[in-house]
């Protein structure tokens, strides 16, 4: 098994590391703080010190494990020029010698307003008017146009759900605001799931490939949001206006999104293709069973 580094090892990069551990991988985090990565460290990981700011400290971060798979999950770093890091992290691996890059970008690229009636897939066109979304683009455009003969594929995830992250957690901790009384449509994906689709991409993507990752169902806000408030059972949390006088827009970038891709192309098989079978495995896993 061929090793892997994981760059800005976050929520779902803590996630797929602990799933590559269980298999006998070697594996490197790496981030800014060692601290939340004892757990990985105790359980067998490398760490490796990686700041986006200071590009190139990705040389030393990725040195040494020749053939790996690396999987890039870093917010476009403000401090630098747009595409930079992403331009010297793709160097840095190259120059390892490394197998495959992964880029975790977002499926949220489609706009900052909702359109609750058009699906998308991989072949829909990005917005090109979302600043928020304009630096995420910048680093899938450096990926798509590096000449490097090194192996990138790049992944667009809806929002990522699991223990301890996604709207549970906000309708307990009473965060959670229901926009435009729930109407607008929403995908997503368990992280198991999203695991899985990284480590297929890391095995089985090609050059340049790119997929959506979300389940089989998308809902509306308020049908996701009534369920597991019900399921919780705790009160429907408040709504709220997309505009609201005095008040910032709230932006809405999902969509329902098609996930034949992943399926065809990487052979993946949802373990939780609605949020119904990944909410249960996450009150499973949050009581020990």
């Amino acid at each position: 098994m061929n090793p892997l580094v994981i760059l800005g090892c976050g929520y779902v990069g803590s996630r797929v590391a602990r799933a590559a551990l269980a298999e006998g991988r070697t594996v490197r985090v790496c981030s800014r703080s060692s601290g939340k990565l004892a757990p990985l460290v105790a359980l067998g990981a490398e760490y490796k010190y990686v700041d986006a700011a200071t590009p190139k400290g990705f040389a030393l971060a990725v040195a040494g494990l020749h053939g790996a798979t690396v999987l890039y999950s870093i917010p476009p770093a403000g401090a630098l020029s747009p595409g930079q890091a992403i331009r010297a992290a793709l160097q840095a691996v190259y120059g390892a010698g490394a197998d495959a890059f992964i880029y975790l970008s977002s499926a949220g690229m489609y706009g900052a307003g909702p359109d609750d009636d058009v699906w998308i897939d991989e072949d829909s066109p990005v917005s090109h008017d979302d600043s928020a979304m304009r630096n995420v683009q910048t680093d899938e455009d450096e990926i798509l146009k590096a000449a490097f003969a090194l192996r990138s594929v790049i992944l667009r995830l809806a929002p990522v759900y699991g223990p301890g992250r996604g709207l549970r957690e906000r309708i307990r901790a009473g965060k959670f605001q229901i926009l435009d009384d729930g109407q607008h449509a929403t995908s997503r994906i368990h992280v198991d799931d999203a695991v899985a689709v990284i480590t297929a991409a890391g095995e089985r993507g090609t050059h340049k490939s790119m997929f959506l990752v979300a389940d089989d169902e998308p809902t509306t806000q308020g049908e996701y949001a009534r369920w597991l408030s019900d399921r919780m059972g705790l009160p429907l949390p408040p709504s709220r206006s997309m505009f609201e006088p005095g008040a910032p827009r709230v932006a809405h970038r999902n969509r329902k999104i098609r996930n034949t891709r992943v399926k065809t192309e990487l052979g993946i098989t949802l373990r939780y293709p609605t949020f119904r079978e990944g909410e249960a495995a996450i009150e499973a896993e949050l009581a020990g069973v």
